[in-house]
């Protein structure tokens, strides 16, 4: 399975933090939209939680969305412009960090 993530910055710190949380929590469940045209899944949250896993060899639970149209805040996701769409969000993951979890 492979994941775009929106952004390539990270916190260190914090990635430390999530990462030894997820040791004793597993897997996280993040919110992800499939892009078919790109053959993998575009994270819309969860940057440091997928890092975590992917170091911690866990693979993500996907809460697929599939409203395009849906807002940043209305899938009460994190992000700096709360009004960018799914689509804005696909628009920005093309260009980032790639994760491959489990067998292809």
């Amino acid at each position: 399975m492979n994941i775009a993530l929106l952004h390539n910055h990270f916190d260190a710190s914090h990635l430390a933090r999530v990462t030894k949380e997820m040791e004793s929590l597993g897997a996280p469940t993040v919110k992800a939209v499939w892009v078919e045209a790109h053959n993998r899944y575009v994270a819309l949250e969860g940057c440091h939680r997928l890092r975590a896993a992917f170091a911690l060899g866990l693979t993500p639970e996907i809460d697929i969305v599939d409203d395009l149209d849906a807002t940043a805040e209305s899938l009460g996701v994190d992000c700096k412009d709360a009004s960018m769409t799914v689509m804005d969000m696909i628009d920005v993951g093309y260009k980032a960090v790639e994760l491959t979890f489990g067998h292809e």
